[in-house]
């Protein structure tokens, strides 16, 4: 049986509002602990435990953290959704295919006129 792969880590898992990113990479870390795996403990408890998690990451992982990389990954993904919405948009038109609505009185010729020979 092969061992199980790391599992990725995503700025959404680490914080919901960017407004809520914390200068110093320790706390970041703990608010992902307290969201993702320990909702019921209590702040010394998380501390205890956040610190023994916190020491057996490696620097690379204890990076992911940081606000800079945190932020840059939430505007990627902000980034990447919008450009997939305008290309939904665009391959489905805005209109959704809906009919045009004109108003009653509107007497313009049609479109298709007849040239004289």
């Amino acid at each position: 049986m092969a061992p199980p792969k790391p599992k990725i880590i995503r700025a959404a898992e680490i914080v919901d509002d960017p407004d809520l990113v914390a200068p110093l990479p320790y706390l970041n870390f703990l608010r992902y602990l307290k969201r993702k795996f320990f909702r019921s403990y209590d702040l010394r408890r998380l501390l205890q435990v956040g610190l023994v998690h916190w020491n057996t990451l490696s620097d690379a992982k204890k990076r992911l953290f940081e606000p800079e990389r945190i932020l840059a990954r939430v505007a990627r993904k902000r980034r990447t959704t919008r450009q997939r919405r305008l290309l939904r948009r665009s391959l489905n038109g805005q209109k959704r295919g809906t009919a045009v609505r004109r108003p009653i009185y509107d007497k313009r010729p049609s479109t298709r006129r007849r040239r004289p020979k």
